[in-house]
């Protein structure tokens, strides 16, 4: 299994991800106790996972199908936000869960995410049409 520039971005986003719902969840249990660092890792949780899965699928692109990596990339990005839209009015939180630690620590590691993913896109020399 090679290594691909999108393997790279990968990497950095989830450490970076990991990193930062490690810190808002510790936070939570700091101030507020159990139930909020439960909270903040259950929503920091949900967005590391669903970031990862796209990224890890161009990753996947890229090794196998480079021509679809840049259209996954952006059908992937569509369906995460697409599903979420959908799927958050239904969901019932429980008596258990702290929706402002949930939502900040949700927040906060969508936005270390993304600024860690456009800088390491910066690094990255990508083909806008890439050899079949």
């Amino acid at each position: 299994m090679n290594g691909t520039a999108w393997r790279q971005v990968l990497i950095r986003t989830t450490a970076a991800g990991l990193s930062t719902l490690g810190i808002v969840t510790a936070a939570a249990g700091l101030f507020q106790g159990t139930a909020a660092a439960v909270s903040a890792a259950a929503g920091g949780g949900l967005v590391v996972v669903l970031s990862f899965l796209s990224l890890a699928l161009i990753d996947w692109a890229e090794r196998h199908r480079p021509h679809l990596s840049i259209p996954l990339f952006m059908v992937g990005f569509g369906v995460k936000i697409t599903a979420l839209a959908l799927l958050m009015p239904f969901v019932q939180p429980g008596d258990w869960l702290s929706p402002v630690w949930a939502l900040a620590a949700g927040i906060a590691v969508l936005l270390v995410w993304q600024v860690v993913e456009v800088l390491s896109f910066a690094k990255m020399r990508l083909a806008v049409e890439p050899d079949a």
